[in-house]
């Protein structure tokens, strides 16, 4: 048998908590770069949504402003480490509630403690008490932080320009149902 990794927290919370609903799937930052997964391929017919164009993308679409008319609407949503990306996430958020058929799901992961990475620019960190904020009509049935390692007492000299200190990347993750 071959060695496997154990599974990241992330995915241990996709595997304990995350049911999609069936149907018409949006899979919004589906750019694929580097390992990323094309996450496309876990649903029949999925879309795929991103700010820039580049593999694995179906449509480029700035969700920050008005949604295309015809996009239509989704059974599921994932928003998978796409929200620290955007200028005005509340926006952003409005917009996938708009596009979520009543009854639809989402999973939503962003960074809460990584490195600056900006895919073109990184903006914001949220925690789980911040999903129901920016996503009001989502009834979420489990939202918690999720770290892979802890680092005790490990200290980096962050003070010199452009330095950015290596901390235990830490996601906020979230699935809920829209209201």
């Amino acid at each position: 048998m071959a060695n496997r990794s154990p599974a990241s927290s992330l995915e241990q919370f996709e595997q304990e908590f995350v049911r999609p609903r069936p149907g018409r799937t949006l899979i919004v930052g589906s750019a694929v770069y580097r390992e990323k997964e094309d996450r496309r391929k876990r649903y029949p017919g999925a879309v795929g949504v991103d700010m820039l164009e580049g593999q694995g993308v179906d449509l480029v679409v700035d969700l920050e402003e008005p949604l295309p008319d015809d996009l239509g609407t989704f059974a599921h949503v994932e928003c998978m480490s796409v929200l620290e990306h955007s200028r005005r996430p509340w926006l952003l958020a409005a917009n996938l509630e708009r596009m979520m058929d009543p009854g639809a799901t989402i999973f939503v992961s962003v960074p809460f403690i990584w490195r600056f990475h900006g895919y073109p620019s990184d903006f914001w960190r949220l925690t789980p008490e911040a999903l129901p904020v920016i996503f009001p009509n989502v009834e979420w049935i489990e939202r918690r932080l999720a770290s892979d390692a802890l680092l005790d007492g490990y200290r980096v000299n962050a003070l010199k320009r452009d330095a950015h200190p290596f901390l235990a990347r830490t996601e906020t993750c979230g699935f809920g149902v829209r209201r």
